[in-house]
């Protein structure tokens, strides 16, 4: 990093301190909480998901003495155990009263995260109750378009059956016992205003009746072998968070990513300490078909070339299953033991994944919190090509203040289930790799907390199309977090990782060329400040810095980047601005570093920086009347190092690509 650019950042943060030291303390947002967690990872998990829920949950709160344990884990990561010491001290110690209240019973870290989506009230009456939710309607209505400038080559070629706009709507609407939802996208160059279409209506918390839901909906049972659709986060988020899966078992669709769901009816009964789900589905998937087999399945949604829409909708897959979980309960222990059962059929033969058409696959599941140590473990087999996968952990709150988990997983090679959403290094579908991971997170004084994580992984085929032999590595993180006072956030974040990659490479002694291991060893260091200025001013700064070294037969390759941004957001009135000025410098694509970006309501931008610029991004957002909101997004990028962006039919012929965002949400 030159002289110029630390001097500019050391200028900026100490600025955002001296702002800070001088005016009003401002609590942070508890969605600032997730966005961090986000923030930290290279992989954007199921963040669309997340905010979509999240902006439910704040609209429709769960009332934290009322609702039962089931209910409360709706929570995005509150953990069983949580949920546990919540109802025992409802139990024995009465309501709660307030959020102050919910920290000495989850900590101050978790109450803050959830404190938006939970009320306090009292225990009423259920005649009351009842009276006061009947008719009770709540949802939205979302509408947003997106364009580009200059448009891509396929769409002034014609390449592109479509034109130079994204579109999306959305209609969601619910009592506090039904819901319907609706949803419309079509992405840029795709000639149908209604490429994908999303439609559920669900019924739920009636009698024993938990759950039930036709149209499109997803599955999470256990730790994700099996089905696991459900889950935010993946593995580099956090220590402690990601590791362990919970998540509602049954769940409308509520997204706009067009796969990784199921579409048909399914239904969740709790009868006492069971609960059965009985799901059936029937879809339709983007495949590239030859010789009347299946040699891809495609998941990227676009429908814009010849040979796109000639995929669309090409392969029939059917699915069919039952989870049955029992829950027990005496004493301190609780504790819950399930198992599933699916049936996956495909319309044809699966040529990349050996399937003939489809395979029966079954899960067995257990839990148990007691105290403070919650132990989670999961089994899954697919028979068509006689597949075990498994995973174990534990859980605990080693002392005050203090918390670990520990997990193993041993996922076989030929293991496949299209709704797995394992904790793993590489997400492969629960499949090929076998690992041991350690987390610790500690609260070393009021206001630092220090965590860190080691996982130690295997592949027993490091790629299966070049090079069939094992291959292991390594991953470490340390994680930090101070708040110096309640209007200031330091974080930060170092990682170290070994991992191999097959290369192809050209052995000058053999004189050939063949693919082998090639040991890459990544370092990522990167610091973030916010700082709350006052009630209507929040700075946000960070810098970030990875280097990557690549072990060739021809020698060591090294490859550097950093990233320097700095945010502001400005809110008076109705009017709510953001806007980040970023400088990058990477030396290739394997190089690049990874940020959230802020963009329209329930849009999540996990943005990739690589080459050589600058990027700059504004957001307004204006509420003219409670509950509506306009919101419009400009960004930019200008590269030093590159005269187009993008390649082939995505090529536009600037070296400074913009688009433009615009859309509206009334809630209701």
């Amino acid at each position: 990093m030159n002289t110029t650019y630390s001097t500019w950042l050391r200028r900026l943060t100490a600025a955002a301190l001296l702002c800070a030291s001088v005016t009003a303390p401002i609590p942070a947002r508890a969605a600032d909480s997730f966005e961090e967690l986000l923030d930290r990872s290279e992989s954007g998990g199921n963040a669309e998901a997340l905010f979509s829920d999240l902006e439910d949950l704040r609209r429709d709160k769960i009332p934290v003495n009322l609702a039962t344990e089931e209910r409360l884990l709706e929570l995005p990561l509150l953990s069983a155990a949580d949920a546990a010491r919540v109802i025992d001290w409802r139990r024995e110690r009465g309501p709660i009263g307030s959020a102050s209240e919910l920290e000495a019973v989850i900590g101050a870290d978790a109450a803050r995260r959830l404190a938006p989506y939970l009320s306090y009230e009292m225990p009423r009456s259920e005649s009351k109750k009842n009276k006061e939710s009947r008719g009770a309607l709540k949802g939205n209505v979302i509408g947003r378009a997106f364009w580009e400038s200059p448009p891509r080559a396929g769409i002034e070629s014609g390449k592109y059956a479509g034109g130079n706009r994204h579109v999306y709507s959305r209609v969601q609407a619910a009592t506090p016992h039904y819901g319907v939802h609706l949803l419309q996208e079509s992405d840029i160059g795709e000639p149908q205003f209604d490429d994908f279409l999303s439609f559920n209506v669900h019924a739920e918390r009636i009698g024993i009746l938990t759950q039930a839901v036709a149209g499109n909906y997803t599955l999470s049972f256990g730790q994700g072998l099996l089905f696991g659709q459900g889950r935010y986060f993946f593995k580099g988020s956090d220590a402690i968070d990601g590791v362990l899966f919970f998540a509602r078992g049954l769940r409308p669709y509520n997204s706009a990513g067009e796969d990784n769901f199921l579409q048909g009816a399914a239904a969740t009964l709790s009868p006492g300490p069971f609960e059965v789900t009985a799901f059936t589905s029937r879809n339709k998937l983007d495949a590239t078909i030859k010789n009347g087999v299946v040699t891809s399945i495609a998941t990227d949604g676009y429908h814009r070339t010849e040979n796109e829409l000639k995929k669309k909708d090409a392969l029939t897959q059917e699915v069919k299953g039952v989870n049955i979980r029992y829950r027990y309960r005496a004493g301190d222990l609780n504790a819950a033991i399930g198992a599933t059962w699916a049936s996956l059929r495909y319309g044809l033969p699966l040529e990349s994944l050996g399937l003939k058409c489809g395979s029966e696959l079954a899960s067995v599941e257990a839990s148990a919190v007691y105290h403070n140590v919650q132990a989670f473990s999961e089994a899954s087999y697919a028979k068509e090509s006689d597949a075990l996968s498994w995973i174990c952990g534990v859980q605990a709150d080693l002392a005050e203040g203090i918390s670990g988990v520990v997990s193993m997983r041993d996922y076989a090679v030929e293991y496949f289930s299209p709704f797995s959403a394992a904790f793993s290094e590489r997400g492969d579908n629960a499949a090929n790799e076998s690992g041991l991971y350690f987390g610790l997170k500690a609260r070393a004084l009021d206001n630092l907390t220090l965590a860190a994580s080691y996982d130690s992984f295997r592949f027993p085929i490091l790629d299966r199309r070049f090079y069939a032999l094992p291959s292991s590595g390594n991953d470490e993180r340390l994680y930090a977090t101070w708040k110096p006072n309640r209007w200031m956030t330091l974080d930060a974040m170092y990682q170290h990782k070994e991992k191999e990659e097959a290369k192809k490479q050209y052995d000058a002694d053999a004189k050939r060329s063949y693919y082998m291991p090639v040991p890459k060893i990544t370092n990522r260091a990167q610091i973030a400040l916010t700082a709350r200025c006052s009630s209507s001013i929040m700075l946000k700064s960070r810098a970030a810095f990875k280097s990557l070294r690549s072990h060739f037969i021809s020698g060591v390759e090294s490859e550097e980047g950093w990233l320097l941004y700095q945010q502001l957001n400005w809110k008076t009135g109705p009017v709510t601005l953001k806007t980040r000025l970023a400088r990058f410098d990477t030396d290739s694509y394997d190089a690049a570093l990874y940020a959230y970006e802020d963009d329209l309501p329930l849009v999540y931008t996990l943005n990739a920086y690589y080459g050589r610029g600058k990027a700059w991004f504004i957001v307004l957002d204006f509420e003219p009347v409670k509950n509506f909101n306009l919101t419009a997004k400009y960004e930019t990028t200008w590269y030093d190092n590159r005269d187009t962006f993008g390649s082939d039919s995505d090529l536009r012929n600037t070296s400074s690509p913009a688009s433009y965002h615009v859309g509206c949400m009334l809630k209701f």
